[in-house]
């Protein structure tokens, strides 16, 4: 379905203020999904960027399935993605957020992040000059691996892929969860504790308890 320039401005206009306002409420960042829970052990938003990635792998999966989507794009991967995983990471705990969290927080008024958001486009464009003796030096001395993705590597379809993943996914969790919980609280599964007030039965002197 073809749209016209209005309408496509008015769709683009309308998801752009959803997407916004999205962010905003579930303070949707990777920086502090991963901070909160190394620092406070708050783990709100780290569990929703987890129920995300989820809902991303579902959905994406059933629209491949039905053929809606451009194909795979899997770059080569080598010391280059390990390297370049540590300086972004780095990078985006020194600015305090991830690109979307840069984005409504510049949003919500704060200069720090307007800095940020600035200083991110002149890095875009100076890496664009720059990409060609990268791709030569960098790209393709570091990255020798061919890329590959679970839903070529895998015989089955892409609903089936993405659902096998989600349900590993959710079972670590699960297993994670657990022993978590095991390890805060070591009389867990040991049976219930006596209840306030509750005596044990005495016992006869001279008798051991049976």
């Amino acid at each position: 379905m073809m749209l016209s320039p209005s309408a496509y401005i008015g769709v683009s206009i309308a998801v752009g203020l959803a997407f916004g306002v999205l962010l905003q409420k579930a303070r949707f960042c990777f920086v502090s999904a991963f901070r909160d829970f190394v620092a406070f052990k708050d783990t709100r938003v780290l569990k929703g960027l987890l129920a995300g990635i989820a809902v991303m792998t579902v959905c994406w999966s059933l629209q491949a399935t039905f053929g809606y989507f451009r194909g795979l794009w899997t770059p080569a991967w080598g010391l280059g993605s390990l390297f370049g995983g540590f300086v972004f990471g780095l990078g985006m705990t020194l600015a305090g957020g991830c690109a979307s969290g840069t984005l409504y927080r510049a949003g919500q008024g704060y200069i720090q992040f307007w800095l940020v958001l600035l200083f991110m486009f002149v890095g875009y464009v100076v890496f664009a000059f720059a990409f060609p003796v990268a791709e030569t030096y960098y790209f393709r001395t570091l990255n020798p691996f061919e890329g590959q993705t679970l839903y070529l590597a895998l015989p089955f379809s892409p609903a089936v892929t993405g659902a096998l993943a989600v349900a590993v996914g959710t079972v670590a969790y699960a297993f994670v969860k657990g022993r978590s919980q095991l390890l805060n609280d070591p009389s867990a599964g040991q049976g219930s504790p006596p209840t306030r007030g509750h005596r044990p039965p005495s016992v006869p002197r001279g008798r051991s308890r049976p």
